[in-house]
């Protein structure tokens, strides 16, 4: 018997065409529902209930969701890391699906290092809990 694997292609239009579907039903579940309010329906920071420090991704939910209202500034306010995110993984992206990246060799190795992401995010985990100057305003607002 033989089995026929599909294309490199047509795995990518599936992947691309779930995540799609998948982008669809946040956006619109964000335009629907505030995250704000108390009975949206969204679930709570488990860490955050647990220890009361903020994780990476507190605040994610809110910035989609004024994302999703074309509120950048509130975008900022809530998690200062995900317009950052959004910059540095197209190019991530691109880049492993063996498209050429207007970014130098030396950036992409960086980008593409864990050491760098330990980095960014476990900075941005300790320093988002420091509640004086300049560190504060990265608290989810």
């Amino acid at each position: 018997m033989i089995l026929h694997r599909p294309s490199r292609h047509a795995v990518v239009f599936a992947g691309t065409a779930a995540l799609a579907s998948v982008g669809a039903l946040g956006v619109w579940a964000l335009r629907r529902f505030d995250p704000n309010a108390a009975d949206s329906g969204f679930l709570p920071c488990l860490f955050l209930q647990f220890t009361g420090l903020f994780c990476p991704g507190c605040g994610t939910t809110r910035a989609l969701h004024a994302l999703a209202h074309g509120d950048v500034a509130g975008v900022v306010a809530t998690n200062p890391l995900l317009p950052v995110l959004a910059l540095l993984l197209p190019p991530m992206l691109l880049h492993s699906l063996g498209r050429r990246v207007p970014l130098p060799k030396p950036v992409m190795d960086v980008l593409l290092g864990g050491r760098f992401w330990l980095l960014l995010i476990g900075g941005y985990w300790v320093l988002r809990n420091l509640p004086w100057w300049p560190f504060a305003w990265m608290a989810p607002g």
